[in-house]
């Protein structure tokens, strides 16, 4: 999340903003932040406008606004600016006789939930780790075919953006494939038929994937400028298509295309253990998504919690909210279901598929029922098929030509 001001002066609340949050950029007048906000329509951002008439507060109409902004307007005492402000699109308009600094953070707060809501149905949900084999692919994995098979009327779609080569084309039994991620930005137009000609991939009747990629040395192609934009407008454009997106990012990185793409996400889970190396780790991840404004996207798993040795999730909580400005705990608890888990890895099966019953697909199904569930229940299936049906009438027609 970007906080971006405008402002004439450095009020105390601004400077206290400085202090929380990792992008906080300061603009003396409005016509630098159009500069700066047509070249960051990617992130989240919190836009506060200082203003003192009504000529000011006018000039956030000739703003072309995407939904991923929040705006609040700091001004007089003036109930007729303050209706205006409403009439134009301001989300929150403050009095600068009664704001406060905690006001200001309130709405901060407040917007990410706007955000989201505003950003359709559709779930984008990001899975990252703390460290390499805490498992954040085989949870990642199994929850996109868990939710393929109990939400039947949902497509769900799965993206693995790790920088390593990608073990879950071999989990989802698409050995050597012809197209990756990598040709997904080749495609010029955001067009459906053009992306399952180059990766989109139908697993089963409602879910799909685009292989990722096959060797270490692609990761270079993942990084450079030009595809991340192009990676970023293909996740915006096929949301709307998809009820579930679920995109393994793999570990932890400081990045940008994995900063960008928790940016846009609606949730984001970091798979961890219950040790105190493990806590040290993430608490520095920790760090970075408290002044970055995700915190309340945010969910802990602890993965093989019950394993020997490890600490309490009150111990956890302690650790992990030391000195940061908002509270963190473990979220969701998985078990160490190894007998299962190994015999999965190691013959490259989804424990859903084998095991259904397993431990670990029993804890998974309660992450499902917790933070996938409540989506409405409307379908976006007829997006993908709507998509597709002119190329098949297309293909109908040619066949009774050649019969």
């Amino acid at each position: 999340m970007i906080i971006a001001y405008v402002s004439k002066a450095d009020r105390e609340c601004y400077n206290d903003l400085k202090n929380e949050y990792t992008d906080v950029k300061n603009f003396s007048h409005i016509d630098e932040f159009i500069s700066f906000y047509a070249v960051s329509k990617n992130r989240d951002v919190v836009f506060i406008y200082r203003i003192d008439s009504k000529e000011e507060l006018l000039k956030i109409q000739e703003i072309y606004f995407s939904n991923n902004i929040y705006i609040i307007v700091v001004g007089p005492d003036d109930t007729e600016l303050s209706l205006l402000a409403g009439k134009i699109g301001v989300d929150a308009y403050v009095n600068e006789l009664k704001a406060t600094p905690d006001d200001i953070k309130r709405l901060i707060y407040e917007s990410q939930t706007i955000v989201k809501r505003r950003r359709g149905k559709s779930n984008i949900s990001v899975f990252t780790g703390i460290s390499g084999g805490v498992g954040t692919t085989t949870i990642a994995m199994n929850l996109a075919k868990l939710l393929a098979d109990k939400y039947l009327d949902k497509n769900v779609l799965f993206l693995d953006f790790s920088h390593t080569k990608a073990i879950s084309n071999l989990f989802f039994d698409v050995i050597n494939p012809q197209k990756t991620l990598l040709n997904i930005v080749t495609v010029q137009e955001l067009d459906v038929e053009e992306f399952f000609k180059n990766g989109l991939t139908k697993v089963l009747d409602n879910l799909y994937i685009i292989p990722g990629i096959q060797k270490h040395t692609d990761r270079e192609f993942l990084e450079k400028q030009e595809n991340i934009q192009r990676f970023l407008n293909f996740i915006n454009f096929i949301k709307s298509r998809f009820d579930y997106i679920i995109i393994d990012v793999g570990l932890f990185e400081d990045v940008e295309l994995e900063i960008d793409i928790q940016e846009i996400a609606d949730d984001i889970f970091v798979v961890t253990e219950l040790s105190i190396p493990s806590m040290s780790v993430l608490k520095t991840y920790i760090d970075i998504i408290d002044k970055s404004g995700w915190y309340t996207k945010t969910h802990l798993i602890a993965n093989r919690s019950d394993s020997f040795g490890t600490i309490t999730q009150e111990e956890a909580k302690s650790i992990l909210s030391k000195g940061l400005q908002h509270k963190f705990k473990i979220d969701i608890s998985l078990p160490n279901d190894a007998k299962h888990l190994r015999e999965c890895w190691n013959e490259a099966k989804l424990v859903y598929d084998i095991y259904p019953n397993a431990p670990f697909v029993q804890e998974l199904s309660k992450l499902s029922k917790n933070f996938f569930s409540k989506m409405d229940e409307e379908s976006s299936f007829s997006s993908i098929t709507k998509d597709i049906e002119p190329v098949k009438n297309s293909l109908i027609e040619r066949i009774k030509r050649w019969l």
